[in-house]
C-alpha cells in the first residue's frame, strides 16, 4: 500500500447480519463474478438478487445483477434496446445514488479468497433498483 492509498479496511461482516444470509442466496453467481473479473466489487444486496458495483464507483464503474446468475448491465441494456446515451444517463443515475449514500455502513467479506464489499444499505438497493428497472425487467 502507497503513502495516498485509499484502501479502506471495513469490519468484516458478522455470519448473523441479514445482508450475510442474502450474500448466501447469491454466493454461486457472486463466485461466478469474482472468477471472471479482477476489479473490486462492492455488493448491494437486494430482495431475492444483489447489484454490484464493479470497479471504483462512483466514478469508473460497471454494474451487474445477481440472482442463479450473472447479468451483465451492458449485455442486458443491449438486449433491451437501450442506446448509448440511454446507458450514459442511468450511469450518472447510479453515480448519484452511489453519492447519497456515501456514509452507509459497508462491510468486508471474503469470496472465493477475494475480499468483497458488502453495502446492506435499503434506501442504496431500492435507489438501483428503481434506476436499473429499465435495464433488468
Amino acid at each position: 500500500m502507497g503513502l495516498f492509498s485509499k484502501k479502506v479496511n471495513y469490519p468484516d461482516l458478522a455470519p448473523d447480519n441479514p445482508a450475510a444470509k442474502q450474500i448466501r442466496a447469491i454466493e454461486s453467481s457472486l463466485k461466478e463474478l469474482v472468477g471472471q473479473v479482477s476489479d473490486p466489487l462492492e455488493v448491494i444486496p437486494a430482495n431475492g438478487h444483489a447489484f454490484v458495483f464493479i470497479g471504483k464507483p462512483p466514478k469508473k464503474f460497471g454494474m451487474a445483477k445477481l440472482d442463479d446468475q450473472v447479468h451483465s448491465f451492458v449485455a442486458s441494456a443491449r438486449e433491451n434496446g437501450i442506446d448509448q446515451i440511454q446507458m450514459q444517463k442511468i450511469n450518472e443515475k447510479l453515480r448519484n445514488a452511489y453519492q447519497n449514500c456515501q456514509d452507509a455502513p459497508r462491510y468486508k467479506t471474503s469470496i472465493d479468497g477475494k475480499d468483497v464489499v458488502v453495502t446492506p444499505s435499503q434506501q442504496l438497493a431500492q435507489d438501483v433498483s428503481e434506476i436499473m428497472s429499465i435495464v433488468y425487467n
